[in-house]
């Protein structure tokens, strides 16, 4: 069975900036689909929403409550960074109430379900497979179980991650900084570990964090440039143990070193599209920019992107010729201010100045046009 549908906006991606997005479109009055390529099953790495990234949910989701069944309270985190001793950070004082751990794929599919009900067509386990800018709009391929479809539209938003789909058809290309990769594992959280909190740990190959996930599991994971790991074979479960048996803190409370046999890895290096905008589409979340997950930001970066271009997008349906170009201006202003805070937060940890990642680090913040290459 195929079909063909119109809509004024399309959003290619259903994580948390194309979702945002699609809602702030849907309630202008525009008729919003969204394109995701799967049925939000598969693993997502975990989060820890912090005070402040929680109450902009609840704010993006009035007057709907976030339903918070399935998650676990987050109560502060602890960092070893800059000295041997942890330093502890507690949210029970935050205005904004305490943090949360979460699955990403649950919390995915909850505002998916949100989307929905406030009139969003959400297509699930499609994959657009043809692209094509035609006079004012836009026509679509995509491949569903219900088989191909044609989808026509007005403005396009690229919520694809780092591949950034609907940008580099368009010819734009993408700006690397670094080669950070992460590589992860989910274990069962012992029953000893109660503590509710997100720890960090430097070390001289980088950087670990570990939190706690709902239904007892527990995310370890370590944060490194791909050369540094494959020297030290952490993309594979012995070496990663390896490394993970030598920090000083995480493991405290784990009752020894837990046995690992697969590991999840995942790309994260910091990068951005050298223009995140253009006539009739805007990128947002990570399709715009990837930043170090130290930055602890990413569900705020994207619900505040996929409100900005939307907005930036009704302004252009309107006859706002410059709304776009804006938009573009603010996500390069906002990359210059993340590598001075990225650097800034990487120069307080001068243990390892030596050592490959950390030198790296503390080289001179770059300007967000210079990059190791372009893709």
């Amino acid at each position: 069975m195929g079909g063909r549908a119109t809509q004024e906006a399309v959003v290619v991606g259903g994580g948390v900036a194309g979702l945002s997005a699609a809602l702030t479109l849907v309630r202008a009055g525009v008729s919003t689909c969204v394109v995701e390529r799967t049925d939000y099953s598969p693993w997502r790495p975990g989060e820890t929403l912090s005070p402040v990234a929680f109450a902009e949910l609840r704010r993006w989701l009035a007057p709907e409550p976030l339903e918070t069944e399935g998650f676990l309270a987050s109560y502060g985190l602890e960092a070893t960074w800059g000295s041997e001793e942890p330093h502890h950070h507690s949210f029970l004082t935050n205005p904004y109430g305490r943090g949360w751990h979460v699955e990403r794929r649950r919390l995915d599919s909850l505002l998916a379900r949100h989307a929905q009900s406030q009139g969003v067509a959400l297509w699930r386990n499609a994959c657009v497979t043809h692209l094509e800018h035609e006079g004012r709009g836009w026509r679509l391929q995509a491949s569903t179980p219900e088989g191909p479809r044609q989808l026509h539209c007005t403005v396009l938003v690229d919520a694809t991650g780092r591949s950034a789909q609907v940008a580099r058809y368009r010819g734009v290309r993408r700006q690397t900084h670094d080669k950070l990769c992460s590589v992860s594992a989910i274990v069962d959280r012992p029953p000893s570990h109660e503590e509710h909190l997100l720890r960090v740990e430097a070390t001289p190959s980088g950087w670990w964090y570990t939190a706690p996930l709902p239904q007892g599991r527990l995310i370890l994971t370590l944060m490194s440039d791909v050369d540094v790991l494959e020297r030290h074979n952490a993309l594979r479960p012995e070496g990663w143990s390896a490394l993970l048996a030598r920090t000083r803190h995480l493991t405290r409370g784990l009752g020894g070193l837990p046995a690992v046999q697969r590991l999840h890895v995942r790309p994260c290096e910091t990068s951005r599209l050298e223009r995140a905008a253009g006539e009739g589409w805007a990128a947002v979340g990570d399709a715009a920019a990837m930043w170090d997950p130290l930055s602890s930001s990413g569900i705020v970066k994207g619900l505040r992107t996929g409100q900005a271009a939307a907005r930036a997008l009704l302004a252009s349906l309107r006859g706002d010729r410059e709304a776009l170009e804006g938009y573009a201006r603010e996500r390069e202003e906002e990359f210059s201010g993340y590598l001075e805070a990225r650097h800034a937060h990487y120069a307080q940890e001068r243990r390892w100045a030596g050592e490959d990642f950390w030198r790296r680090r503390h080289a001179p913040a770059p300007s967000p046009h210079m990059a190791l290459g372009a893709a």
